[in-house]
């Protein structure tokens, strides 16, 4: 292994079993079993633990034990997350704290492509809407022109259920109640539809003027 500038390699032989349960026991700190090393290393010689390293969390470490079977269904649990161990008791716990879902890095990712497509079909919807406002005010309106905005609306809606449902798998896979999964404000879906009906009904008001590219010419 090539060394660090600055740095020196140090290593020692010890008891298998000691070995297995300091491993364990690194296991449980940030970083692993090099870092547990360096940080003995550093409070033997200077009587105090290094500096936390940029980036790192500056919370307080919870030690927690499992027995041997316990150990080896975590080590699955997280690997079928792609994460470690302790990121997996982590986000266990921070599901049931804060009442919010954890996300490994594929679903992200799923996440991202559903609110891209959802942006991208909006996009499609604003000039679908101005082509039908048009259409309607100067009496040309084409057969069927309606359909493209109803599948524009259909699916938006399908990923909008998309999204709900991978929110809702989330908080089946960490077992979080019903009853403790965030709900809507109260009355939030009354002013929601009130909020529409009340635009529908100032898009219906709003005089309608003919396009100057409709009207006959002169």
């Amino acid at each position: 292994m090539p060394a660090r500038a600055g740095q020196k390699m140090l290593g020692t032989y010890v008891d298998a079993d000691l070995a297995e349960r300091f491993a364990d026991l690194a296991r449980q700190t940030e970083g692993g079993t090099s870092a547990a090393l360096r940080r003995l290393i550093t409070e033997a010689v200077e009587g105090k633990p290094p500096a936390q390293p940029r980036g790192a969390g500056t919370g307080k470490q919870v030690g927690v034990r499992f027995k041997t079977n316990e150990r080896v269904l975590l080590a699955l649990a997280a690997r079928e997350r792609a994460t470690s161990p302790a990121n997996w008791v982590r986000s266990l716990a921070l599901v049931h704290l804060t009442r919010k879902p954890a996300w490994n890095e594929r679903e992200l990712e799923t996440l991202r492509q559903a609110a891209r497509e959802i942006h991208a079909v909006g996009r499609n919807l604003n000039q679908i809407a101005r082509a039908l406002n048009v259409a309607v005010q100067s009496g040309v309106f084409p057969p069927h022109q309606h359909i493209v905005a109803q599948e524009a609306a259909d699916f938006v809606r399908s990923q909008m259920h998309r999204m709900t449902a991978m929110i809702t798998g989330n908080y089946d896979y960490w077992g979080l109640p019903q009853d403790e999964r965030p709900k809507p404000a109260p009355g939030a879906r009354k002013r929601h539809d009130a909020e529409a009906r009340a635009a529908e009904r100032k898009r219906k008001n709003r005089p309608r003027r003919r396009p100057a590219r409709f009207r006959d010419d002169d």
